[in-house]
């Protein structure tokens, strides 16, 4: 792609655009937060009435929905509510019926130690202030017709989820479900390590590779018929729309479709426009339609992805324009992955905690097999029609899901197939993807190396800063009852762990998120069970253990920590204490930094 392309006003327009987007979000524009008196109806339990504003979804908890309440007890309750749906309730909801929920509601809740699910912000940045649990629901009324489409879409999505729990049921269902949907629900725990260490865990949720599969085809399909161009054209905007709506019309689905229909446009209308454009006519729609998709995973990773293609693809296509279609074709295929792998990391660390190094070698297999896997799926639903096919269907079906894991699951296996991550801060991923686009552009000698200079300069700049900032020692103290775990950072590198008790998992996810895997001191206020202390040594190197009695306490010059003593974690200055930190602590973590004069609290 000509770099040219960076400067014009298309693209430039959408920078400019996104960038007051995240100054507003910084500014809090976009937060949900529940008028002052509606506050009152926290932890309360009462009837909402609303619309069904998303498809059904599952996760770990259970089925959800996203709801407009319009009344909370016939009161006016103008709110969007996160709702958890009865156990084997929901399949007959379809989005815009009007329905009457009753449960419990409550607010979303921050996260409590670093690296825990930030419930509260993943809801902001939808629009939602609310959360319930409901005990009973009622239909009453149909979608108007302005929401027909979305439910028909959602009605032909549950028929082929249906189907594939009927003929497959479970794990095996999901997989499938997965592949044809991007709805694979909450997968048992191995398959989906093994899905997520193979690199193909993007097979397996929303990814505009799948509306591509679907329009790509529907398009050549249309020429094996004879249509003409622009007839093909609109029959593969119609099928691939209708698709995109059965998927819930998520970034990485709207992104394929609307550059799709951009690329397509364009070409049918003789202009010289390319991929890098229609991307950016995507980028337009979506973030028009709803500003709040930036603030997604699913937009960052979508867009992020296609960037990187768009920047350095055509220039490796080109390199290989004289080898053979073989080799064009698997060369094609690893550079891709490997350019997809370089622009997510950072979007891994922060959301998975864990990233793939084999991904680019298992794609070369996964993904030129995960698109006949998904038109197989779609041909056995329709044949699925005529009930004496079932059995044979089942059969195969259950065959190639086994295949596919089995495939992951092999190159899980094979030796540093991934690694655990932390979370990046944000001068990290500024020289991260500096560096990246200096690899991506490498051709253009230059540019590459002014890039490289500005992320040398960056590095050493931030590191300077941070050593100059740093306090001599610095407390985090854990929310993790009965026992409060500390993690005691010094200024010359030293980390000790201060009884971390029986909840070993989340200790280690609180180390992970701080980039610490060694432990210069572990000490021990009471024994560990076997289970948690195996554990922690499988995920965590410990120089030193040192038993101790409680209370036991340590001093920087004139602030004392104290462990173990019946009024739990203590902080003082002499002989007064900062008794704001109990209080605190019953809500989430606390971090005290001291330079041995003063504390600073947080």
């Amino acid at each position: 792609m000509p770099l040219s392309h960076l400067r014009r006003p298309l693209f430039l327009g959408l920078v400019a655009y996104i960038g007051v987007l995240a100054f507003l979000h910084h500014r809090g524009y976009f937060r949900a937060d529940p008028p002052e008196e509606l506050l009152r109806f926290k932890y309360t339990q009462g009837t909402v009435r609303g619309t069904v504003a998303s498809p059904l979804k599952e996760d770990g908890r259970g089925s959800k929905i996203f709801l407009e309440a319009q009344t909370l007890r016939n009161r006016p309750f103008a709110q969007k509510i996160l709702v958890y749906l009865p156990r084997g309730h929901g399949q007959e909801l379809r989005p815009g019926m009007s329905t009457e929920l009753d449960g419990r509601l409550r607010l979303p809740r921050p996260p409590r130690n670093p690296g825990d699910f930030d419930e509260e912000a993943f809801l902001q940045d939808r629009g939602a202030s609310w959360v319930m649990r409901a005990d009973s629901l009622k239909i009453l009324g149909l979608p108007p017709k302005s929401y027909w489409p979305k439910a028909w879409a959602e009605g032909c999505r549950r028929s082929v989820e249906d189907f594939f729990r009927t003929a497959l049921g479970g794990d095996e269902a999901r997989v499938f479900s997965g592949l044809t949907l991007g709805f694979k629900g909450p997968l048992r725990r191995d398959w989906n390590r093994a899905v997520q260490d193979a690199g193909a865990m993007h097979l397996l949720v929303p990814s505009g590779a799948k509306v591509a599969f679907v329009m790509l085809s529907v398009f050549f399909l249309g020429q094996w018929l004879g249509l003409y161009p622009w007839p093909r054209f609109i029959l593969a905007l119609l099928v691939g729309g209708f698709y995109t709506l059965m998927v819930g019309a998520e970034a990485p689905y709207t992104r394929a479709f609307w550059a799709l229909a951009a690329l397509g446009f364009f070409r049918l209308s003789g202009r010289d426009s390319g991929i890098f454009q229609a991307i950016a006519w995507a980028g337009w729609a979506t973030l028009l339609w709803e500003p709040r998709e930036l603030f997604g995973v699913g937009f960052q990773m979508t867009y992020a992805a296609a960037f990187g293609l768009a920047v350095a693809m055509p220039q490796i296509q080109e390199e290989l324009a004289d080898k053979p279609r073989w080799l064009r074709l698997v060369s094609a295929t690893l550079a891709a992955s490997i350019i997809v792998q370089l622009m997510l990391w950072p979007i891994f660390a922060d959301v998975f905690g864990r990233g793939s190094l084999i991904g680019a070698l298992a794609n070369i297999v996964l993904v030129p097999a995960s698109g006949v896997l998904m038109g197989t799926g779609f041909c056995a639903w329709l044949i699925g029609l005529f009930k004496p096919a079932l059995p044979f269907i089942r059969l195969g079906l259950g065959f190639l899901a086994q295949s596919f894991i089995a495939v992951c699951r092999f190159f899980a296996g094979l030796p540093w197939a991934a690694v655990d991550l932390s979370p990046m801060g944000p001068a990290a991923v500024i020289i991260y993807y500096l560096l990246v686009f200096a690899l991506l552009v490498a051709s253009r000698r230059r540019l590459a190396l002014g890039l490289v200079m500005v992320a040398s300069l960056l590095g050493v700049g931030t590191a300077a800063l941070d050593r100059w900032e740093k306090p001599r020692v610095s407390v985090l103290l854990l929310r993790l009852p009965p026992a409060h775990p500390a993690v005691v950072s010094w200024a010359d590198g030293r980390v000790w762990l201060v009884d971390p008790g029986s909840k070993a998992s989340a200790v280690l996810k609180v180390l992970k998120n701080r980039e610490i895997k060694t432990v210069d001191r572990l000490i021990l206020l009471r024994p560990m069970t076997a289970a948690a202390s195996a554990r922690l040594n499988a995920g965590l190197c410990v120089r030193e253990t040192l038993p101790v009695q409680a209370p036991w306490s340590f001093c920087e010059r004139r602030i004392c920590f104290e462990f173990g003593g019946p009024e739990g974690p203590r902080v003082l200055r002499g002989m007064a204490q900062y008794s704001i930190i109990p209080g605190r602590l019953k809500l989430g973590a606390v971090e005290v930094s001291t330079d041995g004069d003063r504390a600073d609290i947080r």
